[in-house]
């Protein structure tokens, strides 16, 4: 038998990335208001949701707010991950932009993403002087 076989049970991380993946913006929003929230009605209320909405949810938005208190790290990623092609649309939405030095920025920032920076000019000197390399081919 394996470990897997020995021991079925999910890790929390796994169990709370597996959860949140299925909830809606909105749920992911209450359990994260959750954390700061001691009632389902107060976070509800501070996210713009009505109490009785939350209420209505399934169990596993519950579950998300018990892993999440569990795993804030494993938390904090999958809020990441959500986010992130959101993130990239607000930051391409910028090369339309009207103003130049913003749309040249942007591009800038895309090109080095995906490229890494433009290389710069090596200077190698020693204390002003050049410094000689000798390189010599290896008999072989």
């Amino acid at each position: 038998m394996t470990m897997e076989q020995t021991n079925p049970q999910k890790s929390i991380s796994d169990e709370l990335s597996e959860i949140l993946k299925s909830l809606t913006i909105d749920q992911v929003r209450y359990v994260i208001a959750r954390m700061d929230y001691p009632t389902k009605g107060e976070a509800a209320t501070a996210i713009g949701l009505k109490p009785d909405t939350v209420y209505r949810w399934n169990g596993q938005v519950e579950r998300a707010v018990e892993l999440m208190a569990l795993d804030t790290i494993e938390s904090a990623r999958s809020i990441r991950r959500r986010n992130l092609l959101k993130a990239v649309a607000v930051k391409v939405k910028g090369l339309d932009s009207k103003d130049e030095k913003v749309r040249q920025n942007v591009a800038t920032e895309l090109i080095e993403w995906e490229m890494g920076k433009a290389g710069g000019s090596l200077d190698v000197t020693s204390g002003g002087r050049t410094i000689e390399v000798s390189i010599k081919a290896k008999d072989e």
